[in-house]
């Protein structure tokens, strides 16, 4: 398989030719979306990242292309951000079988939504849960929206409450998954910070202004269509 590693900082039209070739089939993941996982599935963090580079590994322990991660046992609470090539069904049948036997507690995948392929159905079958994302996420430097859709995808066992329904933080302005219809806001953060809005005048907007669409910082570039 050839691998090209697609860095950050890239020019935008380089990124697009390279990324929609057959010669590409790794893209990296933005790690704010990493970070809301975590959160959500692995609030101590993520133990093992099976298909990565030493550059944009999510865990402590990971497997590089030298390395195989299909070869390898899987442990802990796992991100898998698979080779978008043929060998995709390949690494969710690896998700699959190493929850089964108990290897690994939980596999969050973020994988394109391909609903009319058989690794998509046969994972849809003994998924935990699976979402959609609304619009199109926005790899590499954070400039490009992905030409195909993108779905999470998780196996292992769930712990309380998980939304399957996106929303849009009230103060932010990420897309994100409320586990209850009444919950506003995507964070501790942004909860502080719509309470700070609704008790304190001086934090409100002014009449006709509008707050920013992306917290300063936050990274976020999914794009609606």
């Amino acid at each position: 398989m050839s691998v090209m590693v697609l860095e950050r900082g890239g020019s935008g039209a380089g990124y697009m030719a390279t990324a929609t070739s057959s010669a590409s089939p790794e893209w990296p993941t933005p790690q704010w979306l990493v970070d809301q996982l975590a959160a959500e599935f692995a609030p101590a963090g993520f133990d093992f990242d099976p298909a990565a580079t030493p550059s944009n590994a999510k865990a402590p322990a990971f497997c590089t292309l030298a390395d195989d991660g299909l070869a390898q046992p899987w442990k802990g609470r796992v991100w898998l951000n698979p080779p978008y090539g043929r060998a995709i069904g390949d690494w969710m049948a690896k998700a699959r079988a190493e929850v089964a036997a108990g290897n690994a507690g939980i596999v969050v995948c973020l994988v394109p939504a391909r609903v009319d392929t058989r690794w998509w159905r046969d994972s849809l079958a003994v998924a935990s849960l699976v979402r959609i994302w609304p619009g199109r996420i926005a790899f590499a430097d954070g400039t490009q929206p992905a030409p195909f859709p993108s779905a999470i995808v998780v196996f292992g066992r769930l712990d309380g409450r998980h939304g399957t329904d996106p929303a849009e933080c009230a103060v932010c302005r990420a897309v994100f998954w409320p586990a209850y219809a009444s919950r506003k806001t995507c964070s501790g953060r942004c909860r502080k910070a719509l309470y700070r809005a609704r008790t304190v005048p001086d934090s409100r907007p002014e009449a006709g202004q509008r707050r920013p669409r992306f917290a300063a910082g936050s990274g976020i570039r999914t794009v609606r269509r």
